[in-house]
């Protein structure tokens, strides 16, 4: 979704004075809620932003160290094949040209190294997914390059056209080679499912249509896995599979990639040649890594997918029914089932005014989202693509902070989320995250109704990733606006949003074809 994609902080309230604690329990009675079997007690927190944390805008040491502030686990970078090997437009593989040597004269690593450098020194883990486009001559047909698109050249001058996967998996040994021991997670490719990365995607036979796309990618993904467990063996079940965009057929991708079918079941017969699955071996992938956008980066957590092979944020659990199918047939280890969220986000208007969402919608949303995936205890990681919004408003814009530098109501929700659910009784849960907290932390849940002041409601104790759920009982409580206080090392107090009651928040079924 880095791809161009077309078809100040909120005033604080007054904190109540710590005298009136005392009468302000009869604003609640509280619960503790126990870590419950259906949420995630942990996640990664993981950042992205190419053109400020790789490429250097905006000042990259302020924003790495501005992301470890927020609360960041892990930063992500692309790796992009024929940004740093060298003669990347020629047909003709350069003379004496050692591919799985970093150190081979023509290769260039030095945005790379700055950003692995930067990320230790601002003590962040670094995920290295290793991307197209891909140099000429490492493609199968490389005068095909650069192909078409729906009758428009594709991005200038880069290639996605049939890349080899032995040369793929030199490259990948050139990158482990280079930073072994400074990468805490790689991942294969990106949005392999897209024309955009991987082409051609079908192929037309007399059996049905071939998802050579797939078929690539399977053979990418082993060579790349192969090479980054033998030069950093420590990573051996870190790589991620997938990376796929939420659209254009994700599931089929995926399935066919893991030689199964649309419906989860082995290819047979002449297909089973024509997908190269007549001996498929098990992936020993560490995950699958997914980007649940919805439609245009926009909309809501409660939007329904539309179509059946999708993948919104909504619709994630239909990765969860193809790793069971995967491991049960021995396609993935059982340990690979877990699913990674590693690229997401939403537009806000401004800068999009036509498709984004307003500021205020944008922070909450943001929120939503992420109690959506804290719901789910196979969700590993979630993650937030752009800290800046990009100069370009047709691309997308889904940063906390606007492109000149200014903040974004997001950049307050992102750093401490608070989300208040309608419960039985005339209840409401409260969720949220001290995401700067460095383990555990007691932050103060403050409540007030329309027109009053804020006072004390409870201050309940997180769990090791800054995440805590309550249940407040008591009545009026759905009526009460809440917000979440917290007192850093420096002394200063972190504030986030302010929450009113709303649905609660889980996957939504695909919408009725009847």
């Amino acid at each position: 979704m880095h791809r161009p994609f077309r078809a100040g902080a909120l005033a604080p309230a007054a904190l109540a004075p710590a005298m009136l604690a005392l009468s302000v329990l009869a604003l609640a009675v509280l619960v503790l809620l126990p870590a419950a079997a259906s949420a995630s007690s942990r996640q990664l927190s993981i950042l992205q932003d190419e053109r400020v944390l790789v490429l250097g805008a905006n000042d990259p040491e302020g924003a790495m160290a501005e992301a470890k502030a927020l609360g960041v686990d892990v930063v992500r970078a692309f790796v992009i094949w024929d940004r740093v090997t060298p003669r990347s437009h020629s047909e003709e593989r350069p003379e004496r040209f050692d591919a799985g040597d970093p150190d081979s004269p023509g290769y260039d690593w030095r945005v790379y190294d700055a950003f692995v450098e930067r990320a230790r020194r601002h003590r962040l883990k670094v995920f290295l997914t290793l991307s197209p486009p891909l140099p000429r001559w490492a493609s199968e047909e490389p005068g095909r390059c650069p192909h078409f698109i729906g009758g428009y050249r594709d991005l200038g001058k880069s290639c996605y056209w049939k890349p080899k996967a032995k040369e793929f998996g030199q490259f990948a040994q050139a990158v482990a080679r280079r930073y072994r021991g400074r990468v805490s997670m790689y991942s294969i490719w990106n949005e392999p499912n897209l024309e955009h990365y991987l082409y051609p995607q079908l192929r037309a036979s007399t059996a049905g249509p071939v998802d050579v796309a797939a078929k690539r990618y399977r053979r990418l993904w082993y060579q790349g896995w192969s090479a980054i467990a033998r030069h950093d063996p420590a990573l051996y079940g870190k790589v991620l599979f997938g990376e796929v965009a939420a659209i254009s057929s994700p599931i089929d991708t995926l399935y066919a990639a893991l030689c199964l079918d649309p419906e989860g079941r082995p290819f047979t017969g002449r297909m089973r040649r024509m997908q190269g699955c007549v001996a498929p071996r098990r992936l020993p992938i560490g995950g699958i890594a997914v980007h649940p956008y919805n439609k245009d980066a926009t909309g809501t957590v409660f939007e329904r997918p539309f179509t059946t092979d999708s993948l919104p944020m909504s619709a994630l659990y239909r990765v969860h029914d193809l790793a069971e199918r995967a491991a049960r047939l021995g396609r993935i280890p059982r340990s690979g089932r877990d699913v990674y969220v590693t690229e997401f986000g939403f537009q806000s208007s401004p800068p999009d005014r036509e498709l984004g969402l307003n500021p205020t919608v944008h922070a909450r949303t943001l929120n939503e989202s992420e109690r959506l995936f804290a719901r789910d205890p196979r969700v590993k990681s979630v993650a937030q693509f752009e800290l800046y919004d990009e100069p370009d408003v047709d691309v997308i814009n889904s940063g906390l902070h606007y492109v000149g530098g200014r903040l974004k109501p997001a950049w307050r929700a992102y750093r401490m989320p608070l989300v208040v659910s309608r419960a039985a009784g005339g209840a409401v849960e409260v969720w949220g995250r001290v995401r700067p907290a460095p383990g555990r932390a007691r932050p103060t849940i403050v409540a007030t109704r329309p027109g009053g002041r804020f006072r004390r409601v409870r201050r309940p104790l997180t769990n090791r990733s800054g995440i805590f759920r309550v249940i407040v009982r008591r009545p009026g409580a759905q009526r009460l606006r809440y917000q979440l206080r917290w007192r850093d090392r420096s002394g200063e107090q972190l504030r986030s949003r302010v929450a009113r009651a709303g649905r609660p928040i889980r996957y939504q079924p695909e919408r009725s074809t009847e």
